[in-house]
């Protein structure tokens, strides 16, 4: 064999770091979130509860509640809609925030449901309260 002659398997050699580098990276659990699960999705508050200052239930605009974490876009569900209205039905970024407006229903811990875009829920407990007549 002369001096100069390429070694007999040398066109093995692309084939070798190709099946070394793809064992590489199967290892690694094939992608996705690296660091871990996602972010849970956040309220600014868990609960509103408002109470009217007289025997009629609430109406009129309530709080504004901020929406964080998990992966947006966010959708809102509304479960009583002919007892409060939200004013948005969907929000695309964190940080955006929803308003419920009382339509003069009472309700107690009503459930206001918001997905991000993995399908995480987080609940908002709606309780709108009359002030009851007072009895001599």
């Amino acid at each position: 064999m002369s001096p100069l002659a390429p070694p007999p398997f040398r066109h093995l050699l692309p084939l070798a770091l190709g099946a070394t580098l793809a064992m590489l990276l199967s290892a690694c659990g094939g992608g996705g979130n690296e660091s871990g699960p996602g972010d849970a999705i956040q309220l600014s508050s868990d609960s509103i509860e408002v109470t009217s200052p007289t025997p009629a239930c609430p109406n009129g605009i309530g709080p504004t509640t901020y929406v964080y974490g998990g992966q947006p876009p966010y959708t809102i569900y509304n479960p009583l809609p002919k007892g409060m209205t939200i004013d948005k039905t969907s929000l695309t970024d964190a940080g955006e925030g929803f308003t419920i407006t009382f339509l003069g229903s009472c309700m107690v811990n009503m459930a206001v449901t918001v997905e991000d875009d993995m399908g995480r829920l987080a609940t908002l407990y709606v309780t709108a309260e009359n002030t009851p007549i007072a009895s001599d």
